[in-house]
């Protein structure tokens, strides 16, 4: 039978107002300490589950390289924000350098003052994968949230699970930026991230963003970008900017979301893949109204190939850009209807190369009578 343990950062010194890296890097090196062998397998088990009952202020890095893969670690809070993190130096906050699979994060707030730090920096070449994070919350300013990222031998970090969360703040790049080295083609097998009925509420920056392949499924939520880019860059939802992925990893699948796009610097997608893209029961138009509104490209594909909408309301246009022929071009919107532009000429924006035939867009049941 395997002795479990709690510790709390306040074993190790942690105390009010005061800087705790070191209490928490002690912390962790316990973690690390307690290991205990997998018996039915080769990777060893955490005995440790690690409690947060207050807020702590750290500078560095306090989840740091360890060699050798773990599995099974347990973070449990008291509540968002009544659990937090403020991170205040320019390091990432956690290091996940190919070891720590199986970790779950319970009830907790991040908050970063410094626009440099990121939340997780993670590489993998198979041993990290499989982290799930319920009720936990990210605020403040951000340079990324996580990254993943390997090298050229690169695979897994996969299996990512969003339950109840919020991602609040501002990203200079994402909140979650997969396929963070694109020249590595195994980074296509960052696969498997869902997010479940989470308050994607931020000021600025993309939420997902995959210069690699991916399969994403987002279920339920509401998803607002509140402000904009201090650079005056467009922030997206999803940004799928590179082409010429394996076919299996070129799926994004939505359903039941409610999307506000409040300024004319903002987008549901962009995407540059050539796989399925499915939205089913959304709405992007709660600000419809707004004199940006009509004119807003809220979708943008490059080159698609099967993109759905089903029972979708729509705002503003949407943009087909045709740069090379594919016979399995199809878009395809079932029992749709519109905010703005409610023709086929105003809501469809598409253009390309003129030798290519454009890509076969299909209304079915349409609410507004497109054909």
């Amino acid at each position: 039978m395997t002795t479990t343990y709690e510790l709390r950062p306040e074993d190790f010194g942690a105390t009010p107002g005061a800087d705790a890296t070191e209490p928490f890097r002690r912390l962790f090196a316990e973690v690390d300490r307690r290991l205990k062998p997998d018996a039915g397998g080769s990777v060893p088990v955490s005995t440790v589950t690690v409690l947060l009952t207050g807020v702590y202020r750290v500078s560095g890095t306090i989840m740091r390289d360890a060699p050798g893969r773990a599995q099974g670690l347990t973070v449990r809070g008291i509540g968002k924000r009544s659990s937090e993190i403020v991170m205040t130096g320019a390091e990432p906050l956690l290091v996940n350098d190919d070891r720590w699979m199986g970790v779950r994060w319970y009830d907790v707030s991040f908050r970063s003052t410094n626009p440099a730090a990121s939340f997780l920096y993670s590489s993998s070449t198979g041993g990290a994968q499989d982290w799930a994070f319920t009720n936990c919350e990210w605020r403040g300013a951000w340079r990324y949230g996580i990254g993943l990222d390997g090298p050229i031998a690169s695979n897994c970090n996969s299996e990512w699970t969003f339950t109840g969360c919020h991602v609040n703040g501002s990203y200079d790049v994402a909140f979650l930026w997969s396929g963070m080295t694109p020249a590595n083609a195994a980074q296509d097998q960052f696969l498997n991230f869902s997010f479940r009925d989470s308050k994607i509420e931020y000021d600025s920056g993309d939420f997902l963003r995959f210069d690699k392949g991916g399969f994403i499924t987002v279920d339920g939520g509401s998803f607002i970008i509140k402000g904009k880019r201090p650079d005056g860059g467009v922030s997206r939802f999803f940004h799928l900017p590179t082409a010429g992925h394996y076919d299996s990893v070129q799926h994004l699948n939505v359903r039941g979301v409610r999307f506000e796009l409040r300024n004319a610097v903002s987008q549901v997608i962009k995407s540059l893949w050539g796989g399925h893209i499915v939205f089913d029961g959304c709405s992007d138009t709660a600000l419809g109204f707004q004199p940006h509104s009509p004119g807003l490209v809220a979708h943008e594909y490059t080159n698609p190939v099967g993109v759905s909408y089903r029972s979708c309301d729509l705002v503003g246009k949407h943009a087909y850009h045709l740069t090379a022929p594919n016979a399995r071009q199809r878009v395809v919107y079932d029992g749709c209807t519109r905010k703005n532009n409610r023709t086929r000429e105003a809501f469809l924006a598409v253009d390309g190369t003129k030798s290519l035939t454009a890509p076969a867009i299909v209304h079915v049941n349409d609410g507004d009578g497109i054909k």
